[in-house]
């Protein structure tokens, strides 16, 4: 007998596979192993998971590791996957529950399956297709039953997992950096801060500190230009002594313009007047 493809458990599951496949009512057909290689067959192919069997190649080009490893799944996640075939076993053999390596093993094929979709834009309809292949409380198929009722506590664990990824895949988040957004110098040390104690200051406390500032000198923080309204309002802080109070830092600015020009058109009329 020839040395097992990648270890036993995998290479005991493609074998029963490939014996059992033109067998459905089988039961071997639908234990869990050869069930993975079923859900890997859907994802990737035959020819991309049976190939590296016929030809022992694990690890080359063409082989098990880089067919699964076509669509972004990582190399590292690969080498678990394929251990987690004897976690499954071992763990089955003393009847430990939950079964860490079913859960793994299961988690790692919709890991899989939502690469494949970011990477090929297949459609989302497809999904509900792929999820006849998983062990989910909604799957009716009675292997699929008997083996929750076996390996987990929780049956509801997989579809959340499921449902977690499918709407992060399905709404296209992105990650961005964040900018520091410092103010100038000035607005911090009217109100008392000191240009030490701002750079020191964690981003979301800053951010709360900037809020401020705007609410103090009355300037709408989501306008494009909030920046130079709130300079006019400091430099009319440093002028007056005082905040303007119409909500919006220019507009105050001018609004006092106007006031103290009628104050002092209407005090110059007086003094004439005498």
């Amino acid at each position: 007998m020839g040395k097992p493809f990648i270890n036993q458990a995998v290479s005991k599951a493609i074998e029963n596979y490939l014996k059992y496949k033109g067998k459905l009512e089988e039961p071997i057909f639908s234990t869990f192993p050869v069930f993975v290689i079923r859900t890997l067959i859907y994802i990737y192919g035959e020819l991309d998971i049976i190939n590296p069997y016929i030809t022992q190649n694990e690890h080359n080009m063409g082989g098990f590791d880089s067919n699964l490893a076509k669509y972004g799944f990582s190399i590292e996640k690969i080498q678990d996957f394929k251990n987690q075939f004897l976690v499954y076993e071992q763990e089955l053999s003393v009847n430990k529950i939950p079964n860490n390596g079913f859960l793994k093993i299961e988690k790692y094929l919709i890991d899989m399956y939502f690469c494949k979709q970011k990477t090929m834009h297949t459609s989302i309809e497809l999904q509900e297709e792929f999820k006849t292949y998983l062990y989910l409380p909604e799957n009716q198929n009675s292997f699929i039953q008997e083996e929750l009722n076996r390996v987990v506590l929780d049956k509801s664990e997989l579809l959340l997992y499921f449902n977690s990824i499918a709407f992060e895949a399905n709404h296209n988040f992105s990650v961005e950096e964040l900018r520091r957004n410092t103010l100038i110098p000035e607005a911090y040390t009217l109100l008392g801060y000191s240009i030490d104690q701002i750079n020191t200051l964690s981003d979301v406390d800053l951010r709360n500190i900037n809020a401020q500032i705007y609410a103090y000198f009355h300037v709408n923080a989501n306008l494009p230009d909030r920046d130079d309204y709130l300079q006019k309002a400091i430099n009319y802080y440093k002028k007056y002594g005082n905040r303007v109070t119409s909500g919006n830092g220019y507009v105050d600015f001018l609004l006092f313009a106007s006031v103290f020009t009628t104050a002092v058109f209407i005090l110059l009329l007086v003094l004439f007047n005498r």
